[in-house]
C-alpha cells in the first residue's frame, strides 16, 4: 500500500460512495466523470485492491472498499477538525464551535443557548447552520461542523456518529385566536376535518409527524397548503383563520402574545424528538465541550419539568 495517498482522493472516493455512484459525485464537483474515474482507478492501484464491483446498473463497494471507506471517513473529519483548530491558534480566538441544525430547532431552540454561551466566552467563534436533518448529520459526518442538533427519527442514522435524544417536545394543535375550531379540545380524528397548514411531505418533521399518525391508526391529513418555515405557518394560521400542528417551542412567544391559541388534543400525545448527533471518535474543545453541556442541561430541565406534570 501506498502510504502517500492524497487526501483528495480519499474524499472523491467517499463522496462516489455517498451519491451512489460516478456519475452524482461528478456532478457535486461540478467536473467531468472521466476525472473522477480516475481517480479511483489511481486510489485502486496505490492500495492493490479493487474497491468497487458492478452490481447491475450501479456499483457496490467490495470488503477491502467498505474498510476504506470507513478508515477515510475518520481520517477526513479528523483533518477537517485539525485544520479548525490550527486556524483558531492563528487567529488567536477562544476556541470554535460550528453546530448544524434543523430549521425550526436552529431558528427558536438553540440561538438562546449559544448566544449565552458566546456571552459566557467572549472570543469565542460561534456559528449556527440551519438546513435539512440529513445535510446536518452529514456535516457531522465529515467535520464540518462539531455536531449536529435535528428532528429526532428512529431510522437509524449512519454508522460513524453517536446518536442520543436529548428530550420530547409535545406537539401542539394551533389555531388563530378566533378560527376554528370553535372549542379547547378536539379527538385526533378531528384534526383531519380542520382547515390544516402542512410542511412539505417528505422532510423529516413531515415523517415523524406521519410514524406518529399512523400508529394511532391516521391516515395522512388534507391540508390546504404546504409550507416550508415555521413562521410562514404560523403567519398562514394566524391571518387565514386556519390550524397547524406545531412543536411548543416554536409558538410559545406566539400564544403568549394572543396571537395564536393552542387546542388539546384528547387521546393522544404528539412529540418531537430532539436529537443530538456527532462522530463516534470526535474530540472535543473546551468550547464545544460546555455547549454540549448545555443543550444536556436543557434536556435534564424539560425531562423534570414533564416528570412534575
Amino acid at each position: 500500500m501506498d502510504t502517500r495517498i492524497p487526501l483528495r482522493r480519499l474524499e472523491v472516493f467517499c463522496l462516489v460512495v455517498d451519491e451512489g455512484g460516478v456519475t452524482r459525485a461528478a456532478e457535486r464537483l461540478l467536473v467531468a466523470q472521466p476525472g473522477v474515474s480516475a481517480q479511483l482507478r489511481s486510489l485502486e492501484k496505490a492500495l492493490g485492491a479493487a474497491l468497487f464491483v458492478r452490481a447491475g446498473s450501479k456499483v457496490a463497494l467490495t470488503e477491502a472498499g467498505d474498510r476504506l471507506y470507513h478508515w477515510a471517513k475518520e481520517v477526513l473529519a479528523g483533518g477537517a477538525q485539525v485544520q479548525r483548530d490550527i486556524d483558531d491558534l492563528a487567529r488567536g480566538v477562544a476556541g470554535s464551535l460550528r453546530v448544524a441544525s434543523s430549521m425550526a430547532i436552529g431558528t427558536y431552540l438553540l440561538p438562546p443557548l449559544m448566544t449565552q454561551l458566546r456571552k459566557d466566552r467572549p472570543g469565542a467563534d460561534i456559528t449556527v447552520h440551519i438546513s435539512e436533518p440529513a445535510a446536518a448529520l452529514r456535516a457531522a459526518e465529515i467535520g464540518e461542523v462539531d455536531f449536529s442538533v435535528t428532528t429526532w427519527l428512529d431510522d437509524p442514522g449512519p454508522e460513524t456518529l453517536h446518536a442520543e435524544k436529548l428530550w420530547e417536545e409535545p406537539l401542539v394543535l394551533c389555531a388563530a385566536p378566533h378560527g376554528p375550531p370553535s372549542v379547547d379540545s378536539v379527538d385526533l380524528a378531528e384534526v383531519a376535518t380542520l382547515p390544516l397548514v402542512g410542511v412539505p411531505s417528505g422532510v423529516a418533521f413531515h415523517k415523524m409527524l406521519h410514524d406518529q399518525l399512523r400508529r394511532h391508526g391516521i391516515g395522512e391529513l388534507p391540508t390546504v397548503i404546504r409550507l416550508g418555515h415555521a413562521e410562514a405557518i404560523k403567519q398562514a394560521v394566524a391571518l387565514n383563520g386556519w390550524v397547524c400542528l406545531a412543536s411548543a417551542y416554536c409558538v410559545a412567544d406566539d400564544v403568549t402574545a394572543g396571537r395564536l391559541r393552542t387546542v388539546r388534543i384528547r387521546d393522544a400525545t404528539l412529540v418531537e424528538g430532539i436529537g443530538l448527533y456527532h462522530r463516534t471518535a470526535k474530540y472535543f474543545s473546551p468550547l464545544q465541550d460546555a455547549a454540549l453541556g448545555a443543550l444536556r442541561q436543557t434536556a435534564d430541565a424539560k425531562r423534570r419539568a414533564t416528570s412534575t406534570v
